[in-house]
């Protein structure tokens, strides 16, 4: 039996930012997800969109015909897009690929943990919207139990992802003095990845101070701007020695600006990737084959009866919305083990309450 898993999408590796950052548009418009699950098609979706992906996980009873109708439903609504942008992967080979995604195994610094995060957020997302299902919560379910297991197998792999392209791009320019540009979480994030190697004189700036960093732009060798704008909004003043400005927003948030040169969001995701070690990578492999053979077994199990979803909602809510408040203030390290040791009691439960309902 085929999984009823779908992943259609673009990613960096198909599309540019500006195609990509349309499409995240579209990921915020009812259709045409309403269509195609009032028809039947798709029962559950959710949209993963970051800097350097945006792809939707739907479910249906036949996954590859839905992946397909949502593929030309979202390329007809962007003339300019070209079909091959979106790509279709349905089945156990979507499967396969979403697990990879959530453990940084599919990205350009390989390992990224960042990544996991806004996968679980698209699941968050869908679940708030109303567009999960019974399907969807179980690919959640799984995706969460593997980035915890990630996290304990292989706690070395910390690459930061686009974070760790910057770095690399402004230590090869040889800068000294760098002002990011951008106080949200995105902005404070990269703030904190260059203050981490203690090489670069950094600054952080938000737009209501613009005026002030464009007074000292002059003597600065970097800009790195974060922000989030619909379109390029930022064009910085004329300088006579070349200053470096990293465009790290995705739709482009930089005009022309002479005497900068200019590095984007498209550039650095065709930089050579950074790779995780090969036991690190093993690792990883195998914690993902391990998920998909979980993952398949529960996908293609029978609908629970309805006194066993509602235990599986409730427990599915506690884990997700009451656990972490209950977590707070413990250390990262007792806190994780306490999720898991929960995690697994209510498992073992709900299992338990299955084999004494069949």
């Amino acid at each position: 039996m085929i999984p009823p898993l779908a992943v259609v999408g673009a990613s960096w590796r198909s599309a540019s930012t500006l195609m990509r950052s349309q499409f995240a548009t579209l990921a915020r418009e009812p259709e045409p997800l309403a269509s195609l699950r009032s028809a039947g098609y798709v029962s559950g979706a959710a949209c993963i969109a970051t800097c350097s992906r945006t792809e939707w996980i739907i479910t249906g009873d036949q996954p590859e015909w839905a992946g397909n109708l949502l593929r030309s439903a979202l390329a007809a609504r962007l003339p300019g897009a070209d079909p091959e942008h979106l790509q279709v992967r349905s089945g156990g080979a979507a499967m396969h690929y979403l697990l990879r995604v959530a453990v940084g195994l599919d990205s350009v610094a390989e390992g990224e943990s960042a990544v996991g995060r806004q996968v679980l957020k698209a699941f968050e997302l869908a679940r708030t919207g109303g567009l999960s299902d019974r399907r969807l919560n179980r690919v959640w379910r799984h995706v969460e139990r593997l980035i915890h297991h990630r996290r304990d197998t292989v706690p070395a792999a910390r690459s930061l992802g686009v974070q760790s392209l910057v770095r690399e791009s402004l230590k090869e320019r040889g800068v000294k003095s760098v002002a990011v540009l951008g106080r949200g979480e995105f902005g404070l994030a990269m703030e904190r990845s260059l203050r981490a190697l203690n090489l670069w004189d950094v600054t952080t700036w938000a737009r209501q101070s613009l005026d002030e960093l464009l007074a000292k732009a002059g003597s600065i060798d970097a800009v790195v701007v974060c922000t989030g704008a619909a379109q390029a909004w930022l064009e910085l003043p004329a300088r006579k020695k070349l200053g470096l400005v990293i465009d790290a927003g995705a739709p482009p948030q930089v005009r022309a600006s002479p005497g900068w040169a200019h590095l984007g969001l498209d550039e650095l995701l065709a930089r050579p990737e950074l790779h995780l070690s090969d036991t690190e990578r093993e690792r990883l492999e195998a914690l993902v084959d391990e998920a998909c053979t979980l993952l398949a077994g529960e996908l293609q199990a029978p609908a629970p009866s309805s006194t066993l979803a509602a235990i599986d909602a409730e427990r599915t809510t506690f884990l997700n919305e009451q656990l972490p408040a209950l977590l707070t203030g413990l250390p990262p390290k007792e806190a994780r083990r306490v999720r898991q040791a929960v995690g697994a009691f209510t498992h073992r439960l709900l299992l338990r309450t299955r084999e004494a309902a069949s």
